[in-house]
């Protein structure tokens, strides 16, 4: 083998000591592997679309999502019968009133007072979280009568402030008088 090859490279000595290669030749096969690499490859216009298309879906969620209003729908008890509904309207109206009565007599700065004011927050965090549940599961009948339950537990704490004032302007008349 090693004969038939230095046979070959004298015979061909002068084809093979070109020093200019042929340049057509050599671009015409670098032209060949970049078009079968093209044919591998999605073409450009595929690319394009894609991008289009992601764009505008991605604008038309973005659109639609931020311009539409949220409808929350809230549950009332009177939806779900007139009765509750009347009875939770009655719970209020007190509920109401015995507020109004609390803030027109309620004094600065008293810790027995703030605690019983906080027991009201959490009440009404309560009531919060259970809104939500019968949001989620109208006509719950164990909600429902945690909800009225409410009411009632706001009715007590609200006269207990109010006794709890009471108690405190007495204690200050007696003093007043003791000291007179």
């Amino acid at each position: 083998m090693k004969q038939n090859l230095e046979k070959y490279l004298k015979e061909q000595r002068l084809k093979l000591d070109v020093e200019d290669p042929e340049h057509d030749i050599v671009w015409e096969g670098i032209r060949n592997q970049l078009q079968q690499n093209k044919k591998q490859n999605l073409p450009h216009w595929f690319w394009k679309v894609a991008a289009i298309f992601l764009f505008v879906v991605s604008a038309t969620y973005f659109v639609v999502n931020e311009t539409s209003e949220k409808q929350i729908v809230v549950v009332q008890l009177s939806d779900i019968s007139e009765e509750l509904g009347n009875k939770e309207a009655s719970l209020q109206k007190v509920v109401n009133a015995k507020w109004e009565l609390v803030e027109q007599e309620l004094p600065g700065d008293n810790s027995e007072i703030q605690f019983l004011l906080n027991e009201l927050n959490n009440l009404d965090q309560i009531y919060a979280t259970y809104q939500k549940d019968l949001n989620n599961t109208i006509d719950n009948e164990p909600v429902i009568h945690v909800l009225l339950d409410y009411y009632e537990k706001k009715i007590k704490v609200l006269n207990r402030i109010l006794l709890e004032i009471e108690k405190q302007k007495h204690d200050e008349t007696n003093m007043n008088f003791h000291e007179l």
